[in-house]
């Protein structure tokens, strides 16, 4: 979900502009996903996800919760 790109960067530190130059996606596409005024492709999603990975995010999903760490 955006929500979580959106707080994975904030534990990062890195800017939109960081992640999409680092994920090869559009201003627009973070901008909006991290907003809930889109949904991209998931092999966009993959992308961001794999830029925030590397950088150090780690993704939490389970039965009641779901989050990201660094």
């Amino acid at each position: 979900a955006g929500y979580l790109c959106q707080a994975a960067r904030s534990l990062l530190n890195v800017s939109q502009a960081w992640l999409w130059q680092r994920a090869k996606v559009s201003r627009k596409t973070i901008n909006d996903f991290e907003n809930g005024f889109s949904q991209p492709k998931p092999a966009l999603i993959l992308r961001i996800k794999a830029a925030l990975e590397e950088r150090g995010a780690q993704f939490v999903f389970g039965k009641s919760v779901v989050g990201v760490v660094v």
